[in-house]
């Protein structure tokens, strides 16, 4: 299939299932990562085990990495994968000025739902129901075989077009489970109707999530804040768009006038906590 069938399938149902992009020794690579990083740094995140916190928000069923970007370069293969990448040329610069204006990252994170964690609530990522154009894209990397037992995403198709939200609690009749091999990647518009399911097995369930939005939109983390600079100075130029560094807005009107710049902002100094 072409990019633009994949667009085509991604505009009609709000989804596309895209397999065999990576290899599952690759697979296995990255969650050896990710099982390390959740080890080390889960401990020290804010709040997110807090037994007040809403069902999203609480992670205490689920293992949970963000920000891959500044612990291994070895994401970017992920990130910039160029089958991806043609397709959102396509759906995200699509009605922006001459169909040309940038896009970038501004979420990247990765989840694997324990035995008996009950499932998400179905939810949409986009903050704003119904809008004409896609304005940002989730891209859900299957790290696992996804199975209707170990907490495959459900979808409600076509739901990318209503303009409201899932309601609270609800199962919806037309909800679907996209299961799917190791290597793959779930494509789909973020204001799909969308939740992780329940995992009703001992296997892990990983899944890398990135979101690529339209430039003008704010990231989930301050990239120009979490950075490392011996990441930063590994990054190519087309690395660095991809991480919005030249989509950051100016200090000041002395500095520069224009919300997006010619040159890459290099960011603020960053380490990792120590552990």
């Amino acid at each position: 299939m072409t990019a633009l069938d994949y667009k085509n399938k991604l505009d009609a149902y709000g989804y596309v299932h895209i397999p065999d992009l990576i290899t599952p020794e690759q697979c296995d690579h990255y969650k050896e990562l990710l099982e390390e990083n959740h080890k080390k740094y889960s401990p020290l995140y804010e709040g997110n085990f807090s037994p007040k916190a809403n069902e999203l928000a609480n992670k205490s069923g689920e293992k949970v990495v963000f920000n891959l970007h500044n612990k291994d370069m070895s994401w970017f293969i992920l990130f910039e994968h160029p089958i991806i990448l043609s397709l959102l040329d396509l759906a995200l610069k699509e009605g922006s000025y001459k169909d040309s204006e940038p896009y970038y990252l501004n979420n990247i994170s990765a989840r694997c739902p324990l035995h008996g964690h009950p499932g998400q609530q179905l939810h949409l990522d986009s903050n704003l129901p119904g809008i004409n154009h896609t304005i940002i894209v989730n891209v859900l990397w299957m790290l696992d075989d996804f199975t209707l037992e170990n907490g495959a995403t459900r979808v409600v198709p076509f739901s990318h077009k209503l303009q409201s939200f899932a309601p609270d609690g609800l199962k919806h009749p037309d909800e679907i489970q996209l299961t799917g091999k190791k290597g793959g990647a779930i494509v789909f518009n973020s204001n799909l109707w969308h939740g992780g399911a329940e995992n009703t097995t001992d296997e892990s369930r990983w899944g890398v999530a990135l979101g690529y939005a339209r430039w003008f939109i704010k990231p989930s983390f301050d990239f120009m804040q979490n950075t490392p600079a011996h990441i930063y100075n590994q990054m190519t130029d087309a690395q660095k768009d991809l991480l919005g560094f030249r989509v950051v807005p100016s200090k000041d009107e002395f500095t520069r006038m224009r919300r997006r710049s010619h040159y890459f902002e290099p960011p603020n100094e960053y380490k990792l906590p120590k552990v």
